[in-house]
């Protein structure tokens, strides 16, 4: 059975608000992700700072918080009842729209809160990341990087970062590809992650992928020299695509 807010906190159902902001610091500064120092830590401390946030939000709301006690209390009174009393208590709490309207409405506020909190996570982990890209520690920086897309996958920077991670690694080609697709569907209008597929596709000798995505490049940025480079360091002995393209 999981733990109920209160028992989170370490509380009991009558405590102060007071003590729930001294119990949330406590906890808070204890479980907070920024002391993980791997990305398996991360992943653990991430998974009880939610819990611990999501209770905070709710219990340091008098409205919210009375929503939630009058859950725990219908929740109480069905493990009461029984099974012979189960189907009762079920079209009493029918009968209760306002009591079923508020749990709605808790339920709703705690997912909210624990989005955030795990985008906040993903921050975090993506920030600790690039300190560890910039310092070279390649493999250590993709698992902050895989922590952030696991708790923000629509973030393409993310997956862009993760996918340059490893290619300046020299580790993991499929997943690396992956990573910078993913990017791109995100985000289609964003060139850098376009380069960051063409530089994969050209490390690992598919020359016509990578002058593949450094034409589709230049038909959204006829202007990228990156792309134009690339495309004249493939295809030496040709004119490139860009000079065909804008051929008077």
């Amino acid at each position: 059975m999981s733990k109920t807010y209160y028992e989170i906190l370490g509380l009991p159902t009558d405590a102060s608000e007071q003590q729930v902001k001294t119990a949330y610091h406590a906890l808070a500064r204890k479980h907070h992700p920024d002391k993980a120092t791997s990305a398996d830590d991360l992943a653990a401390l991430e998974a009880e700072f939610s819990r611990i946030s999501a209770a905070y939000n709710i219990l340091k709301d008098k409205e919210k918080r009375e929503a939630y006690n009058k859950t725990l209390q219908a929740q109480r009174e069905n493990a009461l009842a029984g099974g012979s009393g189960s189907s009762g208590n079920r079209q009493n709490a029918a009968q209760s729209p306002s009591l079923s309207g508020q749990s709605a409405k808790t339920g709703m506020t705690t997912q909210q809160g624990f989005d955030q909190s795990r985008a906040s996570v993903a921050k975090r982990a993506y920030t600790r990341g690039l300190q560890l890209f910039s310092s070279g520690d390649y493999a250590k920086a993709s698992e902050f990087f895989e922590v952030a897309i696991k708790n923000n996958p629509g973030e393409a920077s993310y997956h862009a970062r993760l996918a340059l991670t490893l290619l300046r690694g020299h580790r993991s080609f499929n997943r690396a590809i992956e990573a910078a697709q993913r990017a791109i569907t995100i985000d289609p209008y964003n060139s850098d992650y376009r380069l960051v597929l063409a530089e994969l596709y050209e490390s690992a000798g598919i020359s016509s992928m990578a002058i593949k995505t450094y034409e589709e490049i230049l038909r959204w940025d006829a202007t990228n020299d990156k792309a134009k480079a690339g495309l004249e360091t493939l295809q030496p002995t040709k004119k490139s695509f860009f000079s065909r393209l804008f051929k008077k």
